[in-house]
């Protein structure tokens, strides 16, 4: 199995954004939904549009209008656009005739939503969350036993409670389409401020 790709989400602050930056992650992730407590109010347009290319921008968003999130886009020149409510095919369809790239969020209990199905060839990757009743990270692990049974083409990022000693069991359950893995909650020292330390532990576990 090659390296687990890395994304960090929910960063906010320009130091702690600097740090995140030298560890070099696949993605970083900015939450632009008003009821997070890391909700991005306000940001350094120069200091995201400096971000390597190499480390993808990704904007996370909760049933939004398609001219907010394209507004958005151009404004940090997001790469990505993480979709975590309850947009359905033809909202991504549009994001995708933008030119814009979508990471479909799918909140999981017991069984790979069906409707996953409809996305293939669309999304560019799915992200698999544990279910809770809020949109968003619950911090905890659904069971990923019924990962093996994922037989779709898009490959797919893991979320919901990952940590470091997690990563020998995520390696270890080798489906070719899991790519990577989300981290928020589990390496923060308070809401949108991350652990660096503990992140680059992570990254060099990968």
């Amino acid at each position: 199995m090659s390296e687990l790709k890395l994304k960090v989400c929910g960063m906010r602050d320009p130091d702690n954004i600097q740090g995140l930056i030298d560890i070099k992650p696949n993605f970083i992730g900015f939450i632009f939904y008003p009821k997070s407590p890391r909700y991005v109010d306000e940001m350094d347009e120069d200091l995201i549009m400096r971000i390597p290319l190499s480390i993808h921008k990704v904007g996370v968003f909760v049933n939004e209008t398609l001219e907010r999130i394209v507004e958005v886009a151009d404004t940090f020149g997001l790469s990505y656009i993480q979709l975590h409510g309850d947009e359905n095919l033809d909202f991504v369809k549009s994001l995708k005739e933008k030119g814009l790239k979508v990471i479909k969020v799918f909140r999981v209990m017991d069984t790979i939503p069906i409707v996953a199905k409809q996305y293939q060839g669309i999304a560019d990757y799915f992200l698999f969350d544990t279910a809770s009743s809020n949109y968003g990270g619950s911090g905890r692990h659904f069971d990923w036993n019924i990962l093996k049974n994922y037989n779709l083409d898009i490959p797919f990022l893991l979320s919901g409670g990952v940590q470091l000693d997690d990563i020998e069991k995520i390696k270890a359950m080798e489906i070719d389409q899991l790519v990577g893995i989300d981290v928020n909650s589990r390496f923060e020292i308070e809401p949108a401020m991350k652990d660096l330390k503990k992140l680059q532990e992570l990254k060099a576990a990968l």
